[in-house]
């Protein structure tokens, strides 16, 4: 395991950027406790119906927010009030801004040190997310798009997978995305067009690939030889890669969220566009099929990888690797001041392609 600082990647341990913290179907009015960018946090659902992220401990005597079944507050169905939460201790309640709004047994005015930190959420295609910035600003991009979600004639994915908590800092699953030698040696697929971009927040990687007879577990559907694939991954910000498969009509994210400072966890998800001629039953079983193949490669293949090797602080690079350095200039854009990203960017914005392997002359997907 190897810290930010080890990767000489800026100024902050945890980057800007958003990030999936949960699947949205297991955020209810009872607390989530978990952790998230080297601190314990509660994420809950306020009585509106929205998602509440914050720091997991009460300043008044440090009682865990979350952690909690036998208390009053708790026991009473007291604890969540609006989209507010109480400590289960002392009754402190604390709004989705984490200011403490109500000391119940005090009359004295409520002072700025009362609060707990919080996280702008969002919640789309069934995932919740936040932004996460250390300098404490609103978001300067957006969630990725995927209007796929509200097209009839696609299978909606049914919630995230967790793949993994890797000992490892997410930027060596980010590498992936700079990475052709793996496409081949790990996966098994014969590149035939390669290349990334670099547009602002956006690094984008499209491969074409010619499948390669495989066997085992996780390998029912799209592994087959002879069969060509084209893939556009999309790191939108450096936890979230929106990707999408030309030739079998699905798109799935992948998302890296830090847990402490050398160490994430790992999702990914796919939904896919339905065939004619299916019955509910066997579209639902293709989804699954998909599914599976996807976790087997990112979380098995890759995971294994991820899970054993010391950090790569230095890679020994060739030409023919991938635009490793690229990548990673582009990833620090997030661990560094907004005001440095453009000088950050300037260096390495543009079109990336590796020596003897056709390009698609991509500009945007």
């Amino acid at each position: 395991m190897a810290t930010s600082a080890e990767y000489k990647l800026g100024e902050y341990r945890f980057p800007r950027g958003w990030f999936a913290v949960a699947d949205g179907a297991e955020i209810t009015t009872t607390p989530t406790n978990t952790r998230y960018f080297g601190e314990d946090v509660v994420i809950y659902r306020g009585e509106t119906g929205a998602p509440v992220m914050l720091g997991a401990y009460c300043p008044h005597m440090g009682t865990h927010l979350g952690r909690n079944t036998a208390s009053y507050t708790v026991t009473s169905g007291r604890q969540i009030e609006g989209d507010s939460i109480r400590c289960p201790f002392h009754g402190w309640r604390y709004g989705p801004d984490g200011i403490c709004n109500d000391i119940p047994y005090s009359r004295a005015a409520i002072g700025p040190l009362a609060r707990v930190r919080s996280w702008i959420t969002q919640e789309r295609y069934g995932i919740v997310f936040c932004w996460n910035d250390p300098e404490g600003q609103p978001p300067d991009f957006d969630l990725p798009d995927f209007p796929e979600w509200d097209d009839p004639d696609w299978l909606r994915w049914s919630g995230l997978q967790h793949l993994a908590d890797l000992p490892c800092h997410p930027i060596e699953v980010f590498d992936n995305n700079s990475d052709i030698a793996h496409l081949q040696y790990l996966h098994g697929g014969a590149v035939q067009r390669y290349e990334n971009v670099v547009e602002g927040h956006i690094y984008r990687q499209r491969q074409s690939l010619l499948g390669q007879s495989k066997t085992g577990a996780g390998h029912e559907l799209v592994e087959v030889a002879g069969n060509t694939i084209t893939t556009v991954n999309s790191y939108i910000g450096p936890g979230l890669n929106a990707a999408r498969f030309e030739g079998m009509d699905a798109a799935q994210i992948i998302a890296t969220t830090p847990i402490d400072d050398g160490c994430a966890r790992l999702w990914q998800c796919a939904m896919v566009k339905r065939p004619a001629g299916l019955s509910d039953e066997q579209a639902q079983q293709m989804l699954a099929t998909i599914n599976n193949s996807f976790a087997h490669g990112l979380g098995t293949e890759d995971g294994e990888i991820w899970a054993n090797k010391k950090p790569a602080t230095r890679i020994l690079q060739m030409a023919e690797d991938g635009p490793f350095k690229v990548g990673r200039t582009w990833y620090r854009q997030f661990f560094n001041p907004r005001e440095r990203a453009a000088d950050i960017l300037t260096p390495v914005s543009g079109l990336h392609t590796v020596d003897g392997v056709p390009g698609f002359t991509l500009t945007s997907a």
